[in-house]
């Protein structure tokens, strides 16, 4: 209930249109980031300059992250070509660039990744997470404009 209360206040300052076209290329976006992670693993690590050896031991680390991307990206394109609503999809976006702004930043202050090239990507995931986010609100403002019981139930 609480989202609903929130998404209530925020909706009348918001556009209730997001252009259908955009899930395909989102999740397409994901597919592609989750494969290089998946399929080069050492990439991100070198591209936070990780020593070698460090990105060695993470390799599993970017794997995980690699498949979380792609099976995203998969459920958004999914609930696309069905013609379902993909608002549970884009709100697991923001949530997971939400989430990588938090550990860039960790790793960033922490020493464990150079700070600038941390904070660089953090503040890229952030960027992902505000429009994820604003489309995610979007979509609700629709579907309440559509069914405004949705919220008593």
């Amino acid at each position: 209930m609480v989202l609903a209360e929130v998404i209530t206040l925020i909706m009348p300052t918001l556009p209730g249109e997001v252009p259908p076209k955009l899930f395909p290329i989102l999740g397409a976006g994901r597919i592609v980031i989750g494969a290089g992670l998946v399929f080069a693993p050492d990439g991100l690590a070198r591209g936070l300059g990780i020593d070698s050896s460090a990105a060695q031991q993470s390799r599993w680390l970017s794997r995980l992250t690699g498949a979380r991307e792609i099976a995203i990206g998969v459920g958004a394109i999914r609930a696309w070509r069905r013609n379902e609503d993909p608002s549970g999809w884009i709100l697991a976006q923001a949530i997971s660039d939400g989430t990588d702004v938090v550990a860039f930043v960790v790793a960033a202050a922490s020493g464990k990744v150079s700070y600038r090239r941390g904070i660089g990507m953090a503040l890229f995931a952030a960027s992902g997470a505000v429009s994820e986010a604003l489309t995610f609100i979007a979509l609700e403002k629709k579907r309440n404009q559509r069914n405004p019981a949705w919220r008593d139930s």
